[in-house]
């Protein structure tokens, strides 16, 4: 059969590959948002985080907050929301501008802190990179790690870090925010299910 029957028989009446189609291991979009008014968070439930994967990845593209110096954060919950996790969290960050700095900070809250004192800036915003490993696991606590890259309140910076979400029941609401306002329109935020992360 020919590579093009092939394809064919793949895409059916679509012009996108399935997600059935898909080799394990393939970032499957879930869901996607593109602001068009500020908004308190952005929000994925249980409509979007179901027992079709174990692992995630929330991607934010051209992030900004309504207010300046303002942190950049994640909430977990196993209730659609109604009750967030406590989390140990921390990061270390690197200044891309001006002149080398670096360090590393650590909290534990229910605000899992990626980026700190983000600026407000048009036309700036963050990018970032959140995975999270075994959501629907009952028998163990679960993990996240994340990349940030964005405008400070002053200068350019990037960090990295990671999260115990502590808990061992399955996590349906993932929530991305910013600790005092709100995100900003423009901002975009998407979810993704790594296919075959369910194995046994």
């Amino acid at each position: 059969m020919s590579n093009a029957r092939n394809l064919a028989n793949l895409l059916g009446a679509s012009s996108t590959v399935p997600a059935s189609g898909m080799p394990n291991g393939s970032w499957i979009m879930i869901h996607s948002q593109a602001l068009g008014a500020d908004a308190a968070q952005v929000i994925f439930n249980s409509t979007y985080i179901t027992t079709a994967y174990d692992d995630y990845v929330m991607i934010g593209k051209s992030c900004t907050p309504t207010t300046d110096s303002d942190e950049g954060v994640i909430r977990v919950s196993v209730d659609n929301g109604s009750n967030l996790i406590t989390c140990d969290h921390a990061r270390s960050y690197l200044q891309l501008t001006s002149s080398a700095a670096q360090g590393a900070e650590r909290g534990r809250s229910t605000n899992i802190q990626m980026a700190t004192d983000l600026g407000n800036d048009a036309n700036q915003g963050g990018y970032f990179q959140a995975w999270f490993y075994g959501l629907n696991s009952t028998s163990h606590n679960k993990f996240m790690n994340f990349t940030y890259t964005g405008k400070h309140a002053s200068d350019e910076y990037t960090w990295r870090g990671g999260a115990n979400i502590e808990t061992t029941s399955a996590v349906n609401y993932l929530a991305f925010k910013y600790d005092a306002g709100n995100v900003a329109a423009g901002s975009r935020v998407a979810l993704y299910g790594i296919k075959g992360s369910n194995h046994s």
